[in-house]
């Protein structure tokens, strides 16, 4: 049975970890270098879907933070509960 050999880090995670140290506003050009200093190779393409996720995801939590508030801003106000009138069948005649 072969050796197996030791998981090496995904280009993915490390484009991920290089973004979250340059800023996400970084250019791919920059990424791509920074990450050659470490001898991984990714490319432009890889950097920029990357980019875009990241960005979706981060407006998603925006959206969702924005629900959970309005969610509770509505549960602190306490509304009046509508009833509707009672009908009455007697008449009232003794």
């Amino acid at each position: 049975m072969a050796k197996r050999k030791r998981p090496r880090p995904s280009k993915r995670r490390a484009v991920q970890e290089a973004l979250g140290q340059l800023g996400g506003q970084a250019s791919s050009r920059d990424v791509i270098a920074f990450l050659a200093g470490y001898g991984i190779q990714v490319s432009q393409g890889l950097v920029g879907r990357l980019k875009v996720a990241a960005l979706k995801k981060s407006d998603a939590l925006k959206l969702k933070q924005a629900k959970t508030d309005q969610m509770a801003r509505q549960r602190r106000t306490k509304s009046i509960i509508k009833l509707p009138q009672r009908k009455t069948y007697w008449r009232g005649g003794w």
